[in-house]
Parts: C-alpha cells; structure tokens; sequence
C-alpha cells in the first residue's frame, strides 16, 4: 500500500493485508522469475509505499542488496517500516536523486515501479531519472568516479482501462489508466526495450465494470481490508489463479485483458 494508505490505518503495525495485494506479489515473483534472467545485485524498488512488496522479495532472497524509494517517507515512517518488517536490510530512501548520490553504480540492477506512474501528471517525473543509458567508458569522469553500469531491468504495473476509471481511481490519486499499447509506448518512448507486457486480474476487471454500471459508489481501499484471515487466503488464491490462468493463456496466444497491466523492460 502507498504511505497515504498506511497513514490512515488505525494502527503502522500487524495490519491486515487486502488479498489483491498479496495476489499481485505473488504474479510479481512469478513474472519475474520467468522473465528476469540470473540474480539482480540490486532491487530498487521505485514508489515503494509500505515496503511489502521490497520485503516480500528480499524474503525470498530475489536480489542480493534491496533498496525502497518514496518521497513521502519520514523518519518516523521509516522507523515504522523496519520495525514491522524485523528490521530486513532494506535501504529506504526519500528520493531517487538521493539513491543515486549514494549510489552512482548500480550493476544488474532490476528496478520496480509498481502502481506508481498514474499518480503522476508527467511519467516522466520518474522515468527520465531511472531509464538511464549505461554510460560509455569513454565518458566515465575520473574526479566523481561514475563508471559505465550493466543494463538494468524494469518491472512495471498500472491499473488498466480508462473505460473502467471511476471515483475509486479519484480516490488513489489516480490521473489516467492504461492500455498494454499505451503504455508500451510511454516506456519505449524513453528508451527502454519492452521485453514483456500483458494484463493480469481479469476476474478484478469485470467486477469494477460492472461497479461502475451499476453506480456503486466505491470508496473503500485497501488500508482498510476488514477481512478474516480465512476469506484473505480464499480470495488470494482465486486471484492468483487468475493470474496463472491469463499467463498460461499469454503463452498459447491468447491476451485476456485485466484490471492491471504488467511491462517488463530492459535498458536499450
């Protein structure tokens, strides 16, 4: 969840999890898996909100360093997260600038974007600061040092469809949805090579158009999942096999759209 979400809950600790979000880590492991050649040495995890997605990977050992970026993070915040999350070797930063003065290299790199680039009015905002060309060795300044890096890899989700945008989508912040089309082409655009894309939720998708028909107000999010631990599992489950489901059908050829799309890129 983002930091304005784990603000408004009741309590920054042993907080319930909304199923979607443990469905979309879950998708997220697996695309990664199947797409991300080797080991990255580094997870960057851009828009990091609450950190579960950086602590559910660093779990898994899935980088060998791992890094949260928000520009809402305060020193109170950060100190909630790291006590929540057993104090993991997660690095929290409050910016991307300030994560690259820290770190002018950065090999083998997987940056991740998740659920980020709709809150923005320019996407450019983040991604002229993470899509960056490896630098030629010709070019490496000998006074600060910055030497050429090894091609990083994007992860990348937003919510899909602006047929399906609503007062939920007001609520998050949300300026615009996507399209797969779309948003291959914003990122490539920037210079990045889209290596995979897709959609994934459907089963989310027609439940929120159906919402909309109908005129039901939505306004609820996921910082306030009421949900027992029981019907969590349930309806993780059910999502996760419709993730499956869709990337099973990806592969024979056929696209089932979905509430989110999904772009996994590497630096051109």
């Amino acid at each position: 969840m983002d930091i304005s979400e784990f603000n408004r809950l009741h309590t920054t600790s042993h907080y319930s999890r909304h199923p979607w979000e443990i469905a979309r880590g879950k998708a997220l492991v697996s695309l990664i898996r199947g797409n991300i050649p080797g080991r990255p040495a580094a997870l960057v995890d851009v828009g990091s909100g609450d950190a579960y997605i950086t602590n559910l990977l660093q779990g898994q050992k899935m980088a060998d360093a791992f890094f949260a970026i928000d520009n809402a993070y305060t020193p109170d915040i950060i100190g909630s997260l790291q006590k929540n999350n057993d104090d993991s070797p997660v690095g929290y930063y409050i910016s991307i600038e300030k994560f690259q003065e820290s770190h002018p290299r950065v090999d083998k790199a997987l940056y991740l974007c998740m659920d980020v680039l709709e809150h923005l009015k320019e996407e450019g905002e983040v991604l002229d600061l993470i899509a960056r060309k490896p630098i030629p060795i010709a070019n490496v300044d000998p006074i600060s040092n910055v030497v050429p890096v090894d091609p990083a890899y994007y992860f990348f989700t937003v919510p899909a469809f602006q047929s399906v945008f609503s007062n939920h989508d007001t609520l998050l912040g949300h300026y615009r949805r996507y399209t797969v089309g779309r948003f291959e082409k914003v990122l490539t655009d920037k210079g990045l090579t889209v290596i995979s894309s897709g959609y994934f939720f459907f089963s989310l998708l027609l439940l929120r158009w159906f919402e909309k028909k109908m005129l039901r107000k939505k306004d609820y999010s996921i910082d306030n999942w009421k949900g027992g631990p029981l019907k969590t599992k349930i309806l993780t489950s059910i999502l996760f096999v419709d993730f499956k489901i869709g990337d099973l059908l990806k592969k024979c050829g056929i696209r089932l759209p979905g509430l989110s799309c999904y772009c996994i890129c590497k630096a051109s």
